[in-house]
């Protein structure tokens, strides 16, 4: 791809150097390098930032482009990149986590809007001007108001109003929701909506429980595979129709060992396999898996810390190589047995 000139800037460089008689350090390394170079150089993240400062006033728009992008360019520099008259500069300064609060306060008032979805996107905006964000005309400002973790809970509340289910679902995701909101959100018309509550950590152990009673699978097996999820909402989703949620609770790492135990004997092999991979799964159940008609089944019970010595030795002679491999790589395998595995398998 050729790279993109501003005309009228090389037309200033090479009419101020003609005149002089003695170049400064950023006028020579622009004339003693290719563009391509240039670009490479402006790219580099090990370029020192006195270099990526002179090649700010480069008159190719993908040398100073890359600059901005760049993490070692000082703040002095993004700030002066900001008022360029390209958009993508503009923009790229915007993304960078470098980028001053006080310069992104004035990009926010950019007549580009993915300028300011730059600026709601950066973890670097100040609260007040993702508060002016907040209102943005545009959706997708508004959006990235919504998903920045940085975003005060009050705006977050007020977003959660939004006619835009995608701007609703945003808000359902970020941690700093408040649980009020998120309660609401959970009663939300669009299932995304309600299914992106489902997975946040912090919604409630209330709104959790009426989630996991919904019709829509996805939404129970996001309530399942949440980490703060209840172990008696966990009991009750054991009993789940879906295959898909029930494997979930054999994955979670409070489900109740008596819950582990019961889903041990379920025929689908993938929630026997969760279970034996699970490392609260009691030894007497994985004692019980140990003799699985599944060979991976076997296989990771052989790699589960909980599985009894007596049981390892025993896989030790299984019939499936692999199995046998787990029970090598086991730390918890006696030594002896470890050390034979090791020499037969060449391991």
């Amino acid at each position: 791809m050729t790279p993109a000139i501003d005309e009228e800037k090389m037309k200033q460089f090479f009419s101020t150097v003609m005149k002089k008689d003695k170049l400064t350090p950023a006028e020579q390394l622009i004339l003693n390098n290719p563009v391509e170079q240039r670009i490479k150089i402006a790219d580099n993240r090990h370029t020192p930032p006195e270099i990526l400062s002179m090649l700010a006033e480069d008159w190719c728009i993908d040398v100073r482009g890359c600059v901005a992008e760049n993490l070692n360019t000082p703040p002095k520099i993004l700030q002066q990149l900001a008022t360029s008259d390209d958009r993508h500069i503009r923009e790229t300064v915007a993304k960078n986590p470098n980028t001053p609060p006080e310069t992104l306060k004035k990009l926010a008032n950019d007549s580009f809007s993915w300028v300011r979805e730059a600026v709601a996107k950066n973890l670097n905006t100040p609260p007040e001007v993702l508060k002016k964000l907040a209102n943005d005309s545009s959706n997708d400002v508004r959006l990235k108001v919504a998903y920045n973790p940085h975003t005060p809970p009050e705006i977050l509340q007020q977003l959660a109003t939004s006619d835009d289910a995608y701007i609703r679902e945003a808000v359902a995701l970020n941690y700093h929701t408040p649980p009020e909101t998120l309660e609401k959100l959970a009663g939300d018309m669009d299932e995304d909506v309600r299914k992106a509550v489902a997975r946040n950590p912090y919604t409630p152990p209330e709104a959790l429980e009426k989630l996991a009673t919904r019709d829509e699978t996805p939404i129970r097996r996001a309530v399942a595979q949440n980490p703060t999820t209840s172990p008696e909402t966990l009991k009750k989703l054991a009993n789940d129709s879906s295959v898909e949620v029930r494997v979930a609770v054999a994955d979670h790492p409070v489900t109740p060992p008596e819950t582990l135990q019961q889903l041990a004997t379920r025929n689908e092999t993938p929630i026997r396999r969760a279970v034996a991979e699970n490392p609260n799964t009691p030894p007497e159940t994985l004692k019980k898996l140990a003799d699985d008609t599944s060979d991976f089944v076997r296989m990771v019970v052989a790699s589960n810390p909980n599985t009894p010595p007596e049981t390892l030795k025993k896989l030790a002679n299984d019939s499936y190589e692999d199995v046998r491999k787990a029970v090598a790589r086991n730390p918890y395998t006696p030594p002896d047995i470890r050390e034979k595995l090791r020499a037969e398998l060449n391991l």
